[in-house]
């Protein structure tokens, strides 16, 4: 056989397997793809599992019961709120807080409230002044 006969038998095999190699190419693909996207759905299922459990570990019922079995907490008591009808009882404050013309030697009684401006001037000219 002739040295142009061979090349034709060998370029007519070749002519054959290409697509032969193309088909399974795209049909590797497609298994390929397949299997991603069994993968994606799989993890979009766990994912909506995931956040089910996030809901239920959340909720205001488990909540209080870790905090009464793991950290021994107990419900708040009621608060119990008093209002006075009486005045507060007249002040007493050592005479080092008084004005200078108001000290006396221990302790003095106020008996006009004060507010907390007077006690810092009265305490600020006891700074100065001793």
């Amino acid at each position: 056989m002739p040295a142009w006969a061979w090349l034709a038998v060998f370029g007519l095999c070749i002519a054959a397997t290409l697509p032969v190699i193309r088909v399974s190419s795209v049909t590797e693909s497609g298994t390929e793809l397949r299997i991603l996207e069994a993968e994606r759905e799989r993890l979009r299922s766990e994912i909506r599992s995931l956040a089910a459990h996030i809901g239920q570990l959340g909720s205001l019922a488990r909540v209080k019961q870790q905090a009464e079995e793991r950290l021994n907490m107990v419900p708040a008591r009621p608060t119990i709120v008093l209002e006075v009808q009486q005045p507060p009882p007249a002040r007493v404050l050592p005479s080092r807080f008084l004005p200078p013309d108001q000290r006396t030697n221990g302790a003095a009684t106020v008996s006009t409230p004060m507010d907390s401006q007077s006690v810092m001037g009265a305490m600020f000219d006891v700074l100065i002044i001793d």
